[in-house]
């Protein structure tokens, strides 16, 4: 118990709770590193995309990535409204149940929950293959890293979300301090290749570039605004007024990484920056710019921090989302359990889990896992998008605002599954097939939980009258292997539930069983427990024991109820188990789903050897 204290806090009471609360900064610092993180490869994504048509096509990141800070534009004024009207959180999961039904809600829902598992993944072994373009010595051991920095962040945020915060809150704003300093330094160092000022608006000849490279290059750039949600999602984290805070934080967001974003591609265009798979964008910029001295490397440090703690969101975030599907019964109710202190445990622990797999199987490869990343996220931005404008419509007495919010809805939707389509056409071969699959197979999923609650529900109801309890006879079996202490303790715990108690030992001869029926004579136990020998042909214990006791079940009266009692050895280390058959374990697990049969285990303590 004191190391679970010492690693992850002392427990917290439930009056304590609203101490546990954020404020717009820290919440900020614990719901956005997502989002700000994307700054350091969003720039490099469309750039890779574009360098496929030669040197000339790298102008035309600077348009689309105009477009997507416009996308982000209507992103935070969609999502604003939605934490007004839904302060609950849940973000688009919350909206699409409450304007077009469950079928909306779960494409959302599903959507959120494989994009915060793969940003877990994605942000991650970003981070760490940051660290080893400056430390190429690293480069060998990129999962072991991975996974190891997905444990702290997982033990961390068990502490809690203040915890968190105090983690993630200096290298999230030392991010954005490095970058909007690079970009300042950057835009007005005098550079003896810089563009002229004619040449940032006017489109190069590039034959080789078609609409699809610049669909593609704009859809994998918007990986950049993955992240967004996460507030409107986390609004439960802020303290009161939550709505108000969490607003607050949403229109820094998107003030931070509006300005980031853009920035690193207008000082990429101006040092003619071409993307290698030695350096990250960023690193060269900061080399090209500083050299490669102290920032260069202070920030490769930071990047691969905020790439690494850009997982902190989905921790925040997945099991927020989780518990809110599991209380409307789509997803198992663990994940609505609270533990010691205060956080969904269960949530947290499954998405590091999953996220860790997840790297391993794909080997730490950051571009492997790129194309399964944002088409999930743009799917619920599309959700939230069309739900906020359906929601509007509904709304009696139109108004000019109310105008201007349905408009921002439909364009940015537009925008959003644009990205969506382009990402499923463009990656579907090098992996975005995974999600298109796994989106059906985990709404399948959910109804199928469903349905079970659904069914136990109904199964336990009890009627609208007055509960008439009717005790039943009970017949006590008792499985032996031969006389000794711990069947005589399991044969008197027997006798003072029930005066009909069998005891059942299984033989391999016919002389064995004359040894066992003798042992029995001299034991001369209770009269009312009466011995069964059941000799087995096959040396099995297991059948002839079912057998016996299905045998029994059909054969007593329809009022009467059979019990197992089932002998445990408790031994003083976890080792000696391995010493001992585990046959009351499987015994246990054959009878538990057999009808009108209830089974227990009677534990025989060993006394401590001296």
């Amino acid at each position: 118990m004191k190391l679970k204290w010492w690693l992850f806090g002392h427990p917290i009471k439930s009056r304590d709770i609203a101490s546990l609360k954020v404020g717009v900064w820290k919440g900020l610092s614990v719901l956005s590193p997502d989002a700000l993180s994307s700054v350091a490869y969003g720039s490099q994504e469309i750039l890779i995309v574009l360098a496929t048509a030669g040197i000339g096509a790298l102008w035309y990141s600077l348009p689309i990535s105009a477009v997507i800070v416009f996308l982000l534009l209507f992103l935070v004024i969609s999502y604003r409204q939605i934490i007004q009207s839904y302060p609950g959180g849940g973000g688009a999961y919350v909206i699409g149940r409450e304007t077009f039904g469950d079928t909306a809600s779960l494409l959302a829902g599903s959507a959120l929950l494989i994009d915060y598992t793969l940003t877990v993944s994605v942000s991650v072994t970003a981070g760490v293959s940051a660290l080893a373009s400056a430390f190429p010595g690293l480069a060998p051991y990129q999962v072991v890293l991975s996974v190891a920095m997905v444990a702290v962040l997982m033990g961390v945020n068990l502490r809690g979300v203040r915890e968190a915060a105090a983690l993630v809150g200096p290298p999230t704003y030392l991010f954005i301090v490095m970058i909007l300093g690079m970009v300042g330094v950057g835009l007005f160092q005098a550079h003896a290749g810089a563009p002229r000022v004619a040449d940032y608006w006017r489109p190069p000849v590039v034959r080789s570039l078609g609409v699809l490279i610049i669909l593609r290059a704009f859809s994998s750039g918007s990986s950049a605004l993955t992240g967004v949600e996460a507030i409107s999602n986390g609004v439960p984290l802020f303290q009161e007024p939550a709505d108000r805070r969490a607003r607050r934080a949403l229109v820094l967001l998107g003030l931070f990484l509006g300005s980031m974003f853009i920035g690193t591609s207008i000082i990429a265009y101006r040092y003619g920056i071409v993307p290698n798979a030695h350096m990250m964008v960023l690193q060269q910029l900061a080399q090209a710019i500083f050299g490669k001295g102290i920032f260069f490397y202070g920030l490769a440090v930071v990047t691969m921090a905020i790439l690494t703690i850009a997982a902190n969101t989905s921790f925040a975030g997945f099991p927020q989302l989780a518990s809110i599907m599991a209380h409307d019964q789509w997803m198992p109710r663990m994940f609505m359990a609270r533990g010691d202190r205060w956080v969904y445990q269960n949530g947290i622990i499954v998405l590091g889990v999953v996220a860790s797999l997840l790297i391993i199987v794909f080997g730490g490869n950051t571009n492997r896992l790129i194309p399964l990343y944002a088409i999930g996220v743009y799917m619920s931005f599309t959700v939230a998008m069309l739900s906020l404008v359906k929601k509007h419509l509904g709304e009696p007495r139109p108004h000019g605002r109310q105008t201007f919010a349905i408009l921002v809805g439909l364009i940015g939707a537009l925008l959003t599954a644009t990205v969506v389509a382009i990402s499923i056409v463009t990656k579907f071969a090098e992996g975005a097939w995974i999600v298109v699959l796994a989106i059906p197979l985990l709404i399948w999923s959910f109804h199928r939980v469903k349905r079970h609650y659904q069914k136990v529900s109904a199964t336990l109801r009890v009627a609208d009258q007055p509960a008439t309890l009717t005790p039943h006879p009970l017949v006590v079996v008792v499985p032996i292997r031969r006389v000794n202490r711990m069947s005589q303790d399991t044969l008197e715990y027997a006798l003072s539930i029930s005066a009909e108690v069998v005891a059942v030992t299984v033989v391999f001869s016919k002389e064995e069983e004359s040894l066992r029926r003798e042992e029995w004579k001299v034991w001369d136990p209770d009269p009312r427990v009466k011995l069964v020998v059941l000799v087995s042909q096959y040396r099995s214990v297991l059948r002839p024991l079912l057998h016996f006791i299905d045998h029994l079940t059909r054969n007593e009266a329809s009022d009467k109820r059979v019990m197992v009692l089932i002998a445990e050895l408790v031994v003083e280390h976890f080792w000696q188990n391995l010493l001992h058959n585990q046959m009351g374990v499987t015994l246990e697990a054959s009878l538990v789903f057999r009808k009108n049969v209830v089974v227990a285990m009677v534990p025989y303590r060993m006394a401590p050897m001296k």
